[in-house]
């Protein structure tokens, strides 16, 4: 059986919006993810409720229902601080009945969406304003944002690492959890699907110092230059698991990054090998987010648990949430069986929201008796 059984997301109540539960729906929404073999609830409440009692009752709540509860941070986030972002007017927008009714429920799942936009949305945090020194810079070293990407900070300055290493250690501080897990999302990549950016002069001149190479003389795939700007990710990850340790000494700190072949991951500075070898995790997480091809799943999986070779509990994160994600109990089933059969330690689903609207309550407890 799992070791872990996992799900992602803020407790998803009817009737009451995120954050203003009512305890007793909450209590009794906690002791249903129990009951159907739920192990660990893995939250971001922090991100977006305030310090206090509303925040606490998650995880109160959690361990009443005799669960972990570990709360999350998105790792890109951190060198993201803006974004021009490109939103859509959907035609989902214009359901005359009410959205979580049984009758919305049949025309959203036979409607081909069409979208009448795009508009560009450019935001950017307080503290990348405050300091443009720090941005990171792509190899024209323009400071111009192209709708569709996001602002990053570079994690070369330790300024940056330690803005962001607060934010991660407060999120921990402020749900008293059981642990944080650190996600890893996709961002902005060029034409190879690598990272475009680097090129600012202090990760330049670290590079030259090290290699006695110029990266702008050298194609953005270079091994040894994706390498490098991975290293400092790798760094921000030693920096912040040793505030955890010093902050709460039994907290579980984990990553979660999205599947792919093993060459894929170095593209997005994601070396988690080294992160493994070094010792910084405690958990790892492989997210299947908008695949559902149970060979990859087979492969991939296999691949991590492989180098990870029992230095850390390797669980597997099926996504029912995305586009192209595993929305059918069978192949949401399948792909657990396929994860546990190579090695995994555990399996979850991202997210609540759509274990109730799909009814994959069902298919939580059958993962949790494979």
């Amino acid at each position: 059986m799992p070791e872990f059984v996992v799900l992602w997301g803020p407790p998803d109540v009817d009737g009451s919006p995120e954050g203003t539960e009512d305890r007793r729906l909450l209590s009794a929404w906690m002791r249903k993810c129990a009951d159907h073999g739920v192990t660990k609830i893995i939250d971001g409440s922090a991100r977006v409720l305030p310090a206090g009692e509303r925040t606490l009752a998650r995880p109160r709540a959690a361990r009443r229902a005799g669960m972990k509860f570990d709360t999350y941070v998105d790792y890109n986030g951190f060198p993201r601080h803006g974004s021009a972002r490109v939103t859509y007017g959907w035609s989902l927008d214009f359901l005359r009945p009410p959205v979580n009714s049984a009758e919305a429920r049949a025309i959203l799942d036979g409607h081909r969406p069409i979208y009448h936009g795009p508009y560009v949305n450019t935001e950017m945090s307080d503290f990348a304003a405050r300091h443009p020194e720090y941005r990171s810079l792509t190899r024209s070293r323009s400071y111009a944002l192209e709708p569709g990407q996001d602002l990053y900070l570079s994690a070369s300055f330790p300024e940056v690492r330690d803005h962001q290493a607060h934010m991660f250690v407060d999120a921990l501080e402020v749900t008293r959890a059981d642990g944080l897990q650190v996600e890893f999302v996709l961002g902005n990549e060029d034409e190879n699907g690598v990272v475009p950016y680097g090129y600012e002069d202090r990760t330049v001149s670290e590079f030259r110092d090290q290699f006695g190479k110029d990266p702008f003389d050298l194609p953005n795939d270079d091994p040894d230059w994706m390498r490098f700007r991975a290293g400092y990710v790798t760094l921000f990850l030693s920096e912040v698991r040793a505030r955890i340790k010093r902050s709460s000494p039994r907290a579980v700190l984990s990553t979660t990054i999205i599947a792919g072949e093993p060459e894929d991951y170095i593209k997005v500075l994601q070396d988690w090998p080294a992160w493994i070898e070094k010792g910084l995790l405690d958990e790892f997480y492989l997210w299947f987010r908008t695949d559902s091809d149970l060979k990859a799943v087979r492969r991939q999986v296999r691949h991590v648990v492989d180098v990870a070779a029992g230095r850390v509990p390797v669980i597997v994160e099926l996504s029912c949430y995305h586009p192209g994600s595993f929305q059918d109990p069978d192949s949401m089933l399948a792909a657990g069986r396929i994860a546990m059969d190579n090695g995994a330690s555990g399996v979850g689903i991202y997210r609540s929201h759509s274990v109730r609207q799909l009814n994959f309550w069902p298919v939580l407890e059958a993962l949790s008796k494979l």
